[in-house]
């Protein structure tokens, strides 16, 4: 263990001053992000409004950022990866703003269209950036560690968020579920975001690469290969989507649980996917990258199933924090797989129709299911998910597998 913590700080140590920013600005967005995730929809509901427009309001960002991906890469490109990352956070502040100020369907339904904006610039600059900023063999660490502290983030931001709408509502004497203690805790979100923004400012730019994306399909990878590796991305997006967006919805109606539970058990959630996270660069480097995507992955649908169909809490629960650790643990080591493969000048390009394809179909399955919620409930849709998620597994080790052999 103290080799690996050793090692561990050795590589961190090797990140550049940019790389270091940019994992604060991260963190930062994180916290925010965890908070609008925690309450957002619950803030929704006390407007008055149903799953059906709540499932409108999940599906509207990554159906923005599925459309503009694309562009989004071109953007980067052409104006700098730190000019690039400076205005994605700069649009989240807006579009969350938006959500604070408005309540009319029309302006929700815009400011998250804002977000979705801004996550396009965020997704798509965010893998190439790392890849610039890092050497080879620290690459996989700041990977994981990146997605590490957007799950450390999601434990602070889902604990303290938690508590603040109790604290709001005894601090200026209001019922705690209301809107309007709601809209105050979405408050605090939107100024993290305007914190975030300092330490891109800080960054130094980066000398302008002398290649630029090009439009479409024409790129240096192999279309083939390119396909192979977006493909089931795609497939996880659509699984994603039918039930990631309404997990804070799923514990409400299900158990009814108290806003402070609800954050401390996101918060506890955050904090299995945080370690398991920082355990992936070592796990791969013994079993290998695709061994590691599709064991994690497929560990974490059993746990699904008694998340989805547990009768007590509890259970349900803690079948949630360790699948929240299983499925995403997989998410730096896949990404950073995909950038492996791909030509550097395509790097941009792919992660955009690769971001493209994930977002279309989560916003697509989570349009369809805020209204099979109203018709069937949860259990057909976590059923649903199962199927979807075993077969993304099994693709992934047929694609992926002959692709690692060979490099090797």
């Amino acid at each position: 263990m103290a080799h690996f913590l050793m090692e561990y700080a050795e590589r961190l140590r090797r990140f550049s001053p940019n790389a270091r920013l940019f994992l604060l600005s991260v963190f930062g967005v994180g916290l925010a992000s965890s908070i609008f995730s925690l309450f957002l929809n619950i803030y929704l509901l006390h407007l008055g409004y149903k799953q059906d427009f709540i499932g409108l309001m999940a599906a509207i960002p990554p159906l923005v950022t599925a459309l503009l991906s694309v562009p989004a890469g071109f953007l980067s490109d052409a104006i700098g990866h730190r000019r690039a990352l400076i205005l994605g956070v700069a649009l989240s502040g807006l579009g969350a703003l938006g959500l604070v100020l408005f309540t009319a369907s029309e302006t929700l339904v815009l400011s998250i269209g804002i977000l979705g904006l801004s996550g396009a610039l965020l997704q798509v600059v965010s893998a190439p950036f790392m890849i610039e900023e890092s050497q080879e063999s620290e690459r996989t660490h700041l990977f994981s560690v990146h997605f590490a502290l957007q799950t450390l983030a999601g434990f602070v931001g889902s604990f303290v968020g938690g508590a603040l709408p109790p604290l709001f509502a005894r601090g200026f004497s209001l019922t705690e579920s209301t809107a309007t203690v709601y809209q105050m805790t979405l408050a605090i979100g939107v100024g993290l975001i305007g914190f975030s923004i300092l330490p891109l400012a800080r960054m130094r730019a980066a000398p302008r690469e002398s290649s630029r994306a090009r439009l479409g399909w024409n790129l240096k990878t192999p279309r083939r290969l390119a396909f192979k590796l977006i493909l089931p991305n795609m497939i996880l997006g659509l699984g994603a989507g039918l039930f990631i967006p309404f997990m804070n919805v799923f514990f409400k109606l299900q158990f009814h649980i108290s806003d402070a539970l609800l954050g401390t058990l996101f918060a506890w959630g955050a904090v299995g996917m945080g370690i398991a996270s920082l355990a992936g660069p070592p796990l791969a480097q013994r079993m290998g990258k695709v061994r590691t995507i599709v064991l994690t992955q497929a560990l974490s649908i059993p746990f699904l199933i008694a998340m989805a169909f547990a009768p007590i809490l509890w259970i349900s629960a803690l079948a949630f924090v360790i699948r929240y650790a299983l499925m995403p643990m997989s998410a730096p080591i896949y990404s950073l797989f995909v950038m492996e493969q791909v030509a550097p000048e395509d790097r941009a390009t792919i992660n955009g129709w690769s971001t493209m394809a994930w977002n279309l179909l989560f916003a697509g399955s989570a349009w369809l299911s805020g209204h099979l919620q109203v018709l069937w409930g949860f259990g057909p849709i976590f059923v649903i998910v199962c199927v979807v998620y075993s077969f993304s597994i099994a693709l992934q080790y047929w694609l992926f597998a002959p692709l690692e052999r060979h490099a090797l």
